[in-house]
């Protein structure tokens, strides 16, 4: 496929945002036939200041495009992206686009849990709730202000509806939630994708020695090359290696008397981000 025919196929993107379950949702939407996704997850090319166009088609397996299918990508940065948005909107205007939402106090807490994991860890939980003022400029806040970070969007592509999907439909009813992500990008959207792993669970490491043994390198290539490979192939192995891995995360719930303060932040900005989208999300305003 040659350059022009890449950028004028038929195209959707979704936006974000960040543990609003994009990796999972990247590695399901690879599932459907009629879709195709880049081969990585995050590469985010789309958002870089000096982009090269070629580096983007690159990121898709060309080799086995045929011109009525869909290339997607899902992103977690390209909402809060300005740079992005103006790459977009130059090599793809007729884009299709989407955004993954989710209730900010417990995306808040998703981002929050897996800092420790990451060395990244300096606040308290506690601390955060009780004085959100003071962590205003903190990512694990402004992360769950959505309303500027689509509006930006929205001004740029005046003519374009924005399909909203929330985090909600996607852990509940799938079916329902694919059904109208599917119909927006103009595919079949009766196809289910198999959601019976998660790609990156939200919740804190456990396990300690023994699932630093589990996972590391060295034994999973063994376990993989020895025992496992005989029987499955390379989609099978994906998706037990998965498993294995959220067989080490404890997923932990935010007390209900820490999500006041942090409800009263979001108020205005889920009040106005309601009216942006036209979805009532006053269930977001209860602890």
């Amino acid at each position: 496929m040659n350059l022009s025919d890449f950028l004028h196929a038929n195209r959707f993107i979704v936006l974000g945002g960040h543990k609003c379950g994009t990796s999972s949702l990247h590695s399901y939407l690879k599932q459907h036939p009629e879709i195709i996704m880049p081969i990585d997850k995050g590469l985010d090319i789309l958002g870089r200041s000096k982009l090269d166009i070629e580096d983007y088609k690159a990121s898709y397996d060309t080799h086995q495009i045929i011109n009525q299918k869909t290339f997607g990508e899902v992103s977690s940065t390209y909402w809060k992206s300005e740079t992005a948005c103006l790459s977009i909107k130059k090599y793809f205007p007729n884009v299709k686009l989407l955004a993954m939402l989710r209730n900010p106090v417990d995306r808040a807490f998703s981002h929050y849990q897996v800092l420790p994991d990451q060395g990244k860890c300096q606040v308290k939980w506690e601390d955060i709730c009780q004085n959100p003022q003071n962590f205003n400029t903190n990512r694990i806040l402004t992360n769950g202000l959505y309303y500027n970070r689509l509006k930006l969007y929205l001004d740029e592509f005046k003519d374009k509806e924005i399909c909203v999907l929330l985090f909600d439909s996607f852990v509940g009813d799938q079916k329902k939630f694919f059904f109208k992500l599917f119909n927006f990008v103009g595919v079949n959207q009766n196809f289910i994708p198999d959601t019976s792993y998660i790609v990156r669970k939200g919740g804190q490491k456990k396990g300690g020695k023994l699932q630093k043994i589990f996972l590391s390198n060295n034994f999973l290539r063994t376990t993989a090359k020895t025992i496992i490979k005989p029987f499955t192939n390379e989609k099978q192995r994906y998706m037990l290696g998965k498993k294995l891995s959220n067989l080490f995360v404890v997923k932990r719930k935010s007390p209900n008397q820490l999500k006041s303060n942090l409800i009263d932040y979001y108020r205005e900005d889920i009040l106005k981000t309601q009216d942006i989208i036209d979805i009532d999300l006053s269930h977001w305003l209860k602890t």
